[in-house]
């Protein structure tokens, strides 16, 4: 069973209370990654959500050209595979483990068990993934912006 104290350092759980630790404990899985393992790749089905206990992992996306852009490394309490889980689409992303890396894992089929029999709990972590997508989509918002007014400013060179 997963640790309770090890799962209320993680912040995606900070807010929950220790009944609803127990109730998250309870529905993720553990897995193990060895360096260099892929995790899944761009197009794969929906594996859940991976929150990484240690270790590190690349996410990537194939170019136009077939090379890989790196989008994040993420280390120790990230997360990826959100989207995955919150659309049961296939993955948007390649993951994979640059180091030994354990992972948590959220099955969508387990998020929407949380949904039906523990709302709140469901709820609470919802909330977080979303204020943590709106930080991502904010640095994204600020990059593309970086980039329209480097073109704008070489174009008045």
């Amino acid at each position: 069973m997963l640790s309770k104290e090890r799962l209320k350092e993680i912040k995606l759980f900070k807010g929950l209370s220790d009944d609803e630790i127990g109730i998250v404990a309870n529905v993720l899985d553990e897995s193990l990654y060895k360096k260099g393992a892929i995790i899944w790749e761009e197009g794969a089905p929906e594996q859940g959500l991976q929150i990484i206990d240690h270790g590190k992992v690349r996410i990537t996306r194939k170019t136009s050209e077939n090379h890989r852009q790196v989008l994040a490394v993420l280390k120790d309490d990230n997360f990826f595979g959100e989207l995955s889980l919150l659309d049961g689409r296939s993955h948007s992303a390649s993951a994979e483990a640059l180091e030994d890396t354990k992972v948590y894992i959220l099955h969508r089929s387990k998020m929407e068990t949380l949904l039906k029999e523990s709302p709140l709990t469901a709820y609470n972590i919802m909330r977080v993934l979303a204020i943590e997508i709106c930080e991502l989509l904010r640095q994204m918002n600020a990059k593309f912006m970086d980039m329209v007014n480097y073109v704008w400013e070489a174009r008045d060179v």
